[in-house]
């Protein structure tokens, strides 16, 4: 029989003996299980140490009855509960612990994140049901701290983002790190460059503010060979990445990837189940003096399309650095220091508000999905104006951030007039818009680049109908004094400078929505039998006149120069 007193915990073995202590105040508070309610329990200890502090941890139950119980007698041993030197001492205090039926239950995760419509991390949570949850990993990195009140936040830190879109818009990535998860969207970064000693690094920890205190980032260089287990740590969270240009481009290429797949790389190990593959997602805001294509230079590798959404890039460079106000302080430098000081002070009290207001909203994924497509319509961003799918991608996440702004503000969590958010959000996506040159996709960005090398090239080596092809690229045929080109497969992939299969049908689709080309029987090539040339007859079929007219090209580049 066992009996907790303010003393300590005692054992009577039988009726008729005297109690024997065992150890100082232990007890436990509740029973925790997964999600599914079939494995990972565990149970919630409290106990106090030599000097009185109250210690409460999650000890899973498999790692209090295996191993001679060697994990629980440590913890225990080294977080200082007083143990009775009696021999034996240790079988029931094991007993008491597995043998305990309080009424607390717990729904647990051992990763952060949302849990239903609750939120775990190591640090706190919140939980929004008939159960409460409890983080059940590691708790041996708490990354998230919490000093001062949140009103202290919004007075010292949310009130300087007014008048400066730059801070303003980085708290709003940050707002927006756990609103992914009830849209579906995979994860992506935001990648904030400009010239040195600009005050990159203070706006990074602004955004990192909202979560913890100054330490709450990384620098690229410090996560290159930890960074599934940092992304892992940090699923719905915002992860803070500093320096860019520490990093070698290899990893950098790489690291975009990854990122972005949420999942961790299968190990070779014999016993590896389902459960040792980690998924993840989250946003994370980058910081550095170049940009994608300039950083991955060095290993001769371009930014790919992919990378572009992925890795959206802003440059920084307002009125002073960073900043367009400084509110009283006489340089850039002065206003920054006074930003680490008050962030020192005034950490990690927006989030458990900004998560305990989410999981309140009823239907939060068809608010979020609705808010952002009407302030992407309102920005007049759409396929109709002209813009690509990259641009339109690109435009809805920029949305979710002004979106999340605006909602922080009627939530009365962030100390801005409503369309502050928006409008810091619309500022970025227009850097970003601007830097990029152009509102067609990548790839159709490069084709029209190529495309009036590739009309000389052409031109020069066309036959008219009736001589045979050789090496030649194919035939201009006359029609109403216009000309339409024929050209062989092998002449359409070395005039557009083609490289890859899958390039050959974005080309196409491309140049067909604008009639540059026209195609037959539901594929990328146009079928006619031309005298001279192959028995198949199929071809790609390009109307040059339509391309000079619309580019405002020279007109003798839509006629063939036949050869002598």
């Amino acid at each position: 029989m066992f009996e907790l007193r303010d003393s300590g915990l005692f054992y009577t073995p039988t009726t008729d003996s005297e109690s024997r202590f065992l150890c100082g105040p232990i007890q436990v508070l509740g029973i925790s299980r997964g999600d599914n309610g079939t494995k990972d329990y565990g149970l919630l200890v409290e106990w106090k140490n030599l000097d009185g502090i109250c210690i409460r941890k999650l000890i899973p139950r498999r790692r209090i009855m295996n191993e001679k119980s060697n994990f629980v007698k440590e913890l225990l041993l080294d977080t200082g509960l007083v143990i009775s030197s009696r021999k034996g001492v240790w079988e029931p205090i094991i007993s008491y612990l597995i043998q305990a039926r309080p009424k607390q239950r717990y729904k647990s995760s051992n990763q952060a994140g949302w849990l239903n419509n609750s939120f775990v991390t190591p640090s706190w949570c919140v939980s929004n049901g008939s159960e409460k949850v409890i983080y059940s990993g590691n708790k041996s990195n708490e990354f998230l701290s919490t000093s001062g009140t949140l009103s202290g936040w919004q007075k010292e830190i949310g009130s300087l983002c007014i008048n400066n879109p730059i801070l303003a818009f980085t708290v709003c990535v940050g707002l927006s790190a756990p609103l992914l998860h009830w849209l579906n969207w995979p994860s992506s970064g935001v990648h904030l460059f400009g010239k040195s000693k600009i005050s990159k690094t203070t706006i990074l920890i602004l955004a990192a503010s909202l979560y913890s205190g100054t330490n709450f980032y990384y620098t690229w260089r410090a996560t290159e060979n930890g960074l599934e287990a940092t992304a892992v740590e940090h699923n719905d969270l915002l992860l803070c990445l500093d320096e860019l240009h520490q990093a070698p481009p290899e990893v950098v290429d790489q690291s975009i990837y990854t990122l972005a797949n949420g999942l961790s790389k299968m190990r070779s190990n014999k016993t590896i189940t389902q459960d040792d593959i980690k998924n993840w997602r989250l946003l994370y805001l980058s910081t550095g003096e170049m940009g994608l294509e300039e950083k991955l230079a060095p290993i001769q590798k371009g930014v790919k399309a992919g990378q572009e959404i992925r890795f959206l890039e802003v440059p920084v460079q307002r009125k002073y650095g960073a900043y367009d106000e400084l509110y009283c302080h006489k340089t850039m430098n002065d206003f920054s220091d006074s930003i680490w000081k008050a962030i020192k002070e005034n950490h990690g009290t927006v989030m458990p508000k900004w998560i305990e207001y989410l999981s309140s909203i009823g239907d939060l994924s068809g608010l979020l999905a609705y808010r952002v497509h009407e302030l992407r319509d309102k920005w007049q961003i759409s396929k109709d104006n002209n813009h690509g799918s990259q641009v339109l991608e690109a435009a809805k996440r920029f949305a979710l951030f002004g979106v999340a702004g605006e909602i922080a503000i009627s939530a009365g969590l962030m100390p801005w007039p409503k369309g502050c958010g928006e409008h810091s959000a619309k500022i970025a996506f227009d850097s970003w818009l601007e830097m990029r040159g152009s509102s067609n996709d990548s790839e159709d960005e490069k084709l029209l680049k190529e495309i009036p090398i590739a009309l000389k090239r052409w031109r020069n080596k066309l036959l008219p109908e009736g001589q045979p092809l050789n090496d030649n690229y194919g035939y201009a045929l006359d029609s109403d004094g216009k000309q339409a080109w024929l050209l062989t497969r092998q002449a359409f992939l070395e005039g557009l400078s083609i490289k890859y299969k899958q390039q050959i049908s974005q080309a196409v689709k491309f140049m067909e929505e604008k009639s540059w080309m026209e195609t037959s029987e539901g594929r990328d090539t146009f079928k006619r039998v031309v005298d001279g040339g192959p028995k198949g007859g199929r071809y790609y079929k390009v109307i040059p006149h339509r391309i000079t007219e619309e580019l405002a090209l020279d007109e003798a580049l839509s006629r063939a120069a036949f050869p002598c």
